[in-house]
């Protein structure tokens, strides 16, 4: 990593802290710039402003985000859509985990209505459902699921895939559990497959296709 990478690495890394401790709106420059120790110049050379620094952080977490669903699609063919599906849930899983504090503050965010927020709903988000919609018509054309509401289906994984992070404050201080800890999201993930196998798989198979936690990973 060179010098320049580097440093905006550091202004982006600081920018995710302080903006999910404190808010975007309540983290200055000069606050981002003490944190990831350069000078504010940095920040306007690379993002212009906290507006620019924002737009950054929500384009590269969304570009990542989007390559895995790309990952996971190419092999819907190959592995059918219940592994597809499984695969895909473990993967978005690992990857919130990994980058914690930019999921935490990115689905914050998000939550608002604003012009950012709808761009992202139009592009990144809208394509997020299109692979969704696209495992799951697959499913239940060859009945490995069973027939179920597609909106409502991608609604309800949705709500399950962000709650380590959109509730990661009451696991720690009420469930004694930690969402950015490998042991727990290993067991998160295993549980909502076994969700799947339930509610959306069909029981012609006795495939299975979950992973049980191993303690050595944490």
């Amino acid at each position: 990593m060179n010098r320049q990478t580097r440093t905006k690495q550091l202004i982006l890394d600081a920018a995710l802290y302080l903006f999910h401790l404190k808010g975007y709106h309540a983290t200055s420059i000069r606050d981002i710039a003490g944190k990831a120790k350069v000078n504010p110049a940095n920040i306007a050379y690379y993002f212009k402003n906290k507006q620019g620094l924002l737009e950054y952080c929500f384009t590269s977490y969304l570009e990542e985000y989007v390559k895995i669903l790309d990952i996971n699609i190419l092999e819907l063919e190959r592995k059918g859509p219940k592994l597809c599906l499984s695969g895909l849930v473990l993967d978005i899983l690992e990857f919130q985990k990994k980058n914690f504090l930019a999921s935490s503050f990115i689905y914050g965010e998000s939550s608002w209505d604003s012009s950012l927020n709808r761009e992202i709903l139009s592009t990144y988000f809208t394509k997020e459902r299109f692979y969704f919609q696209l495992i799951l018509e697959k499913g239940m054309k060859e009945h490995a699921f069973q027939n179920v509401s597609i909106p409502v289906f991608i609604l309800q994984l949705k709500g399950l895939l962000s709650a380590p992070v959109m509730h990661s404050h009451y696991a720690m201080e009420v469930l004694y559990v930690f969402p950015q800890e490998n042991y727990y999201n290993s067991k998160y993930g295993n549980e909502i497959i076994k969700f799947l196998q339930s509610v959306l798989f069909t029981p012609d198979s006795e495939i299975i296709v979950y992973r049980e936690p191993q303690l050595s990973t944490m």
